[in-house]
């Protein structure tokens, strides 16, 4: 099996492929650009010219890695292959959707990759904690709106009997009106801009059970990744 580097890319327009140092050799390449939802059937199905039927054996045999596989379907937003027969093997998973399906031989041709990097998007951030929630929208490096807001919920009471569950059906409606407020909240500041993707922190109030009571994002679920935003603080 060939030595491959699965590069993991952030949200940021830094590329972690040495696009200097493949460009020093840019010859003997086959580029291939995969959307989402195809990856990795479409380079199962991949045929070449019988020159390059090496490149396509093996790039076939390591998109279908256990490990590679998982970690596509984690970012969900297709890949970009770079590889040499001789030389340079690497796979790319970009922060943002590849958005066409192509294959480019000879001179090396990242420019999907870079593009998909590069373009300016609207990003939707959902920070929700126990009681507090923090959203906003990023347009490119900008923070064109936010809005953050707490609400105090009561945490399991500990007693038992009716005690017990008079105050977990008032905690649980505390919860149900909270969720009703940040819902609103989002569809707010959301609905006037054309946001793609959304992102969640991990936290297990702030997604499912947002899905579910919001309207707003019940209709787009297609556009939150599987990814979430890894945040140990929020400010509120």
């Amino acid at each position: 099996m060939p030595k491959v580097n699965i590069e993991r890319e952030v949200l940021t327009k830094k590329s972690y492929i040495p696009l200097v140092e493949l460009k020093n050799n840019p010859r003997d390449y086959i580029t291939l650009h995969v959307k989402p939802p195809p990856f990795p059937h479409h380079v199962d199905e991949l045929l070449l010219e019988p020159e390059y039927n090496i490149y396509a054996d093996e790039i076939k045999r390591v998109v279908n890695i256990k490990t590679v596989v998982q970690e596509t379907e984690k970012y969900n937003t297709g890949a970009a292959i770079f590889w040499q027969e001789n030389g340079n093997k690497h796979i790319a998973l970009p922060p943002f959707p590849i958005i066409e399906n192509k294959v480019s031989r000879g001179e090396l041709a990242p420019s999907l990759h870079i593009e998909a990097k590069e373009r300016e998007y609207v990003v939707g951030i959902i920070l929700v904690a126990w009681s507090s929630y923090s959203i906003g929208i990023l347009q490119g490096d900008d923070l064109a709106e936010s809005k953050t807001g707490t609400e105090y919920i009561h945490k399991k009471h500990r007693k038992r009997g009716r005690s017990e569950r008079r105050f977990a059906r008032w905690a649980e409606k505390q919860e149900r009106d909270f969720l009703k407020k940040v819902s609103s909240r989002i569809e707010e500041r959301f609905k006037n801009y054309t946001i793609d993707p959304i992102f969640f922190e991990r936290n297990r109030l702030g997604h499912k059970p947002l899905l579910q009571k919001c309207t707003y994002l019940n209709l787009k679920t297609y556009k939150t990744p599987k990814r979430i935003l890894n945040i140990k603080y929020t400010s509120t």
